[in-house]
């Protein structure tokens, strides 16, 4: 099942099931639930039955939102490839003993088909995908051998980094958090669906394959991290926890190449679909507001 939320052309938010094979939802069509299920999260908590009275409308019409809480709890991991911790001049002789971990505002991601926001007067915003998972069984010190039990499914996650605030400081926050610079979705795909076994996690710019490779290389496997991070906080249905990005960043190459408007980005995670997003320009405004162009 591909749980997804939306907006429809007049912009009303609703959620469903994306029912079809398209890989990014072009042609497909979602069978609306939030008409009889109280909220997003209580899909993801209990996948309901699709009824052949619920209504269905075409994804073609419609705009992704990210498919996770209304407040969600968003927990990244770094440097959780050894290669990208290579890359990244990160020591990849011993194991670390803890992974690495920041958070992320919500409204730092849009949802899959809009622009990523690169800010003004910068142009260091940098492609990293992920896979993530996304908190169907709420829970706290869970453990490794159950936390796939708590695991509603898996996105795509471009959890993209405007790499000269990321170095500003050891901290992560200030280069994670610029608003709408990274992307999730298209929708989480269920493990029923999925199963519980290695992933591939693919990121093309422009049609050309920039990371490649696949989740059993992981420094911290899935469970592991669910049960490090819900030792320190609660997990609810609709947090997600984005597992790491591949080597293949755009800071590390030679010369570096960042993401600048008119590219297109691809996510792609076998078995649960394609996240595609383009870039635009961030406008300054007086007196320190923004506005974003509305044109790709």
């Amino acid at each position: 099942m591909r749980l997804a939320r939306f907006r429809t052309a007049a912009g009303e938010a609703g959620f469903g099931v994306v029912s079809g094979g398209g890989d990014d939802g072009d042609g497909d069509e979602v069978v609306r639930l939030d008409h009889r299920v109280a909220s997003f999260e209580s899909a993801l908590a209990d996948p309901p039955e699709i009824r052949p009275d619920d209504p269905r409308v075409p994804a073609g019409g419609l705009r992704w939102d990210p498919p996770i809480g209304d407040h969600a709890k968003i927990v990244c991991v770094g440097f959780n490839y050894a290669a990208h911790a290579s890359e990244s001049e990160r020591s990849t002789v011993d194991v670390p003993d803890h992974p690495t971990l920041f958070t992320r505002f919500v409204d730092s991601f849009v949802g899959a088909g809009t622009p990523v926001v690169r800010p003004a007067g910068d142009d260091t915003l940098d492609w990293e995908g992920e896979a993530g998972l996304v908190i169907g069984t709420p829970g706290r010190r869970i453990a490794a051998e159950d936390a796939w039990h708590h695991v509603a499914g898996v996105t795509c996650v471009a959890e993209n980094s405007v790499r000269s605030w990321q170095l500003h400081s050891n901290q992560a926050t200030a280069g994670k958090n610029w608003h709408h610079s990274g992307a999730i979705g298209p929708w989480v795909t269920t493990v029923d669906e999925l199963g519980t076994g290695p992933l591939r996690v693919t990121t093309r710019l422009n049609g050309t394959t920039v990371q490649d490779d696949t989740t059993d290389r992981l420094t911290f496997g899935f469970a592991e991290l669910i049960a490090y991070v819900s030792t320190l906080t609660p997990l609810r249905a609709g947090d997600l926890i984005a597992t790491g990005t591949p080597k293949g960043i755009g800071f590390r190459m030679d010369p570096p190449r960042f993401l600048r408007p008119g590219d297109d980005v691809e996510v792609q995670v076998s078995g649960v679909g394609t996240l595609r997003h383009g870039v635009v320009d961030e406008t300054a405004a007086p007196l320190g507001r923004t506005t974003v162009e509305a044109s790709r």
